[in-house]
């Protein structure tokens, strides 16, 4: 395999690696208010 197309594939894979970073960091920052969200609302509905 050409050096070129080795550094093509390897900065491809760490783009896709980047966004799956910034996607889970992401859900992280959001999933804590839905799981607040949750329990607040099966408190009020005994």
């Amino acid at each position: 395999m050409p050096i070129d197309a080795l550094l093509v594939t390897i900065f491809v894979v760490a783009v896709f690696v980047g966004f799956a970073a910034v996607l889970a960091w992401a859900d992280r920052q959001t999933s804590a208010g839905r799981l607040d969200a949750g329990a607040s609302a099966k408190r009020q509905n005994p």
